[in-house]
């Protein structure tokens, strides 16, 4: 089997998978936007409105800060009671299916994994591909693959190891956590497979 024939097998299910993947990502990332943007509203307003009642000579200044108070309470911060009760509610429905999203985004690793087996055999004679920081993109899917299947043990192998903390030297930070956190979520991320079109150019870049 080459990489074009094993891609073609496995069209229909990345096609399906990564859109999955990706909704769940995006719909937080939407909500925590429109909170953070109206979280300084609400404190700047509450702020101004005690700084005027705390300086206030005149009765009516000090009703004026009352009222800017109160305005504040009844409009911005009732939204951001709203929108915070929304995506509390996002995130433990995320939390809760933590377990699954992680586990499609292994599932999709394990997908390009498997392409390099089929075809090539092993990692050493596959090409190199495209570099991805400092790293070659089949090292990034397969020791990506072989975190995300042996995470939970707590004792990754050294090709992982090294792998993972390359990228949190040269890529980013947050991969440092590859020793108590799935990172197949982050690998596709890094690896910018938002589509079926960006997981079938890498594969085939490995010929």
């Amino acid at each position: 089997m080459n990489m074009a024939e094993y891609i073609k097998e496995v069209e229909y299910a990345v096609t399906n998978l990564i859109p999955v993947i990706w909704t769940e990502h995006e719909q937080i990332e939407a909500l925590e936007s429109q909170i953070s943007s109206l979280a300084p509203v609400v404190e700047q307003n509450y702020n101004r409105a005690l700084e005027i009642q705390q300086h206030a000579d005149d009765p009516d200044d000090l009703m004026m800060g009352v009222g800017m108070y109160w305005d504040t309470y009844f409009n911005e911060d009732k939204d951001l009671y709203h929108k915070d009760q929304d995506r509390q509610k996002l995130a433990n429905q995320i939390a809760t299916h933590s377990f699954s999203v992680a586990a499609l985004s292994g599932d999709l690793l394990q997908y390009a994994k498997q392409g390099i087996s089929f075809v090539h055999g092993d990692l050493g004679s596959c090409p190199s591909g495209r570099s991805v920081g400092t790293l070659p993109l089949k090292t990034i899917i397969w020791q990506g693959r072989n975190q995300t299947m042996h995470w939970e043990e707590k004792n990754p192998h050294p090709p992982v190891r090294s792998c993972f903390d390359t990228l949190a030297r040269n890529v980013d930070t947050k991969f440092s956590k590859y020793t108590r956190e799935n990172m197949a979520f982050d690998v596709i991320q890094l690896l910018g497979w938002k589509s079926f079109v960006d997981f079938k150019k890498d594969l085939m870049s490995l010929v």
